[in-house]
């Protein structure tokens, strides 16, 4: 079998990686034990590129990654989300959505974003500038600035908000503890490992690259250590090393 090759943004970071997104489709290779190859496409070059490899736009009529190409098939897909259903009709062993619950992870996805995430993007948007590539800066910036409606930077995370939105983030992960108490098991479907699970562990490999020690840290004591701990089950079961608290032992103090 030939590598899928997967188009991912690279960083400053050791490694390159941290997008969230891309992580997903990783875990995904991962579990299903699939070859694959990483072409890094700056953020600055994300839609010329997409353009050129034949995919479409995805949701706002933006190119996006993580984008895939199997030699295998001749297949391009892009989203995350589509990505794991496609890997799962061309190559069924090991399921990631469990059969008849392509909507039910679907939505769960977006209930997560909604309640973790979108209150507390500006300061990890803020964060994350912090460690593009200098060549991709500017378009990130513009790109942020246009998303969350902002005219200035400085404005998207002022240390009084920063705050707020940090704290907002800790709360808010009390409500997906709750969700994993009364699933009955280690996973969010209970005994049945899923891409719900991936989803959640994708945003820890994003935090725990542009997040400063001491934050690190308060993640990884929170509810008992079920996010550090969940972190290293699901990369136990993809046998992939993404995210580890442990990995960025830079600080953005």
């Amino acid at each position: 079998m030939q590598p899928i090759i997967l188009y991912d943004i690279p960083s400053k970071l050791p490694k390159k990686k941290w997008a969230p997104n891309p992580s997903k489709t990783r875990f995904c290779f991962g579990y299903k034990d699939l070859p694959y190859e990483v072409i890094w496409v700056e953020f600055c070059d994300i839609a010329a590129t997409m353009k050129g490899v034949g995919v479409s736009p995805t949701a706002g009529k933006r190119y996006t990654v993580p984008t895939i190409k199997d030699p295998n098939t001749g297949v391009v897909v892009s989203d995350s989300h589509a990505i794991a259903k496609y890997l799962d009709e061309t190559y069924p062993d090991k399921p990631l959505i469990p059969r008849g619950a392509h909507v039910l992870l679907e939505t769960f996805e977006t209930l997560y974003i909604n309640t973790v995430m979108i209150p507390s993007f500006k300061l990890l948007a803020a964060r994350t500038l912090e460690i593009q590539n200098d060549i991709s800066r500017q378009m990130f910036i513009q790109s942020r600035l246009k998303m969350f409606r902002e005219t200035h930077w400085e404005d998207m995370a002022p240390e009084g908000k920063a705050q707020q939105m940090w704290a907002a983030l800790k709360k808010n992960l009390d409500v997906v503890d709750g969700w994993y108490q009364k699933s009955g098991g280690r996973w969010i479907m209970g005994d049945t490992f899923s891409f719900a699970d991936i989803v959640v562990v994708s945003w820890m490999v994003w935090w725990n690259a542009i997040l400063n020690k001491q934050e690190r840290q308060e993640v990884h004591t929170l509810h008992g250590g079920r996010w550090v701990r969940l972190l290293a089950d699901v990369n136990a079961e993809c046998n992939t090393e993404l995210g580890s608290f442990e990995e960025h032992s830079r600080s953005l103090l």
